[in-house]
């Protein structure tokens, strides 16, 4: 596969752009400069000029802010497939939050100004614009859902099941995706509580050696967490 053409297939996998036509794609696909960035690599800082948006191809991104305190709070992870800090194009603004790559990453990066005025020539890529926005806030309505409900438990139980392959089998191993810690900021937990919590998984069929995960029976695990039954076992 050529490279313009892995390119098109690259932009096409993203929400934004996943309604435009082969024509729409090819021409958005001048515009785009592709970026390789290692683990620790910051995209933008909270309150730079905002003069592009960002979409991961693979690898992930963490968007964050630091409190006066000194604390670092992850607001989201990005990872293939979705884009970030295209709200702050309708702002006319500044970054809102930081970004920084989580894994290495590989990007396409959309320079603002043209992405403007692609926007005032396609229609579909404002649809498209649309549709990203409001997967963004399904997803932090979720997360945030789960913060304030669900317990520590079954908030790394459900997270572990999100990582399982789409396709999985009764048995499922897979890698965590980015560091520990990281995970822990993302679910709203001290890295020493996660450790806990990984070990008390133990019990119900999951096993931790290092970044490797293996869920005995991830159905059972879904019934679980579905039902509540983390949620009375922390209360008995």
């Amino acid at each position: 596969m050529d490279a313009s053409m892995l390119a098109a297939d690259d932009l096409r996998c993203a929400t934004l752009f996943s309604r435009l036509s082969h024509n729409e794609i090819d021409a958005l696909i001048p515009i785009v400069r592709e970026q390789t960035l290692a683990k620790g690599a910051t995209l933008f800082l909270e309150g730079e000029p905002m003069d592009g948006l960002y979409l991961v191809i693979s690898g992930w991104v963490t968007l964050f802010r630091d409190t006066p305190a000194g604390q670092r709070v992850v607001i989201r992870v990005f990872g293939p497939g979705e884009t970030l800090a295209e709200a702050a194009l309708f702002l006319d603004s500044t970054y809102p939050a930081s970004g920084e790559v989580a894994e290495d990453a590989r990007l396409a990066f959309i320079d603002r100004v043209a992405f403007e005025r692609l926007l005032a020539v396609s229609p579909r890529v404002a649809t498209g614009m649309i549709a990203s926005l409001a997967v963004h806030l399904r997803a932090l309505t979720v997360e945030v859902e789960q913060l304030k409900v669900r317990t520590a438990t079954e908030r790394v139980a459900a997270f572990l099941l999100a990582c399982c392959p789409v396709q999985r089998q009764a048995r499922c191993t897979f890698d965590l995706p980015y560091d520990k810690n990281l995970i822990a900021q993302r679910l709203g937990m001290q890295p020493e509580s996660l450790s806990r919590t990984l070990a008390k998984l133990g019990e119900h069929g999951i096993s931790v050696d290092r970044k490797r995960v293996t869920i005995d029976d991830p159905d059972e695990l879904e019934r679980s967490v579905g039902s509540g039954a983390f949620s009375r076992s922390a209360s008995s």
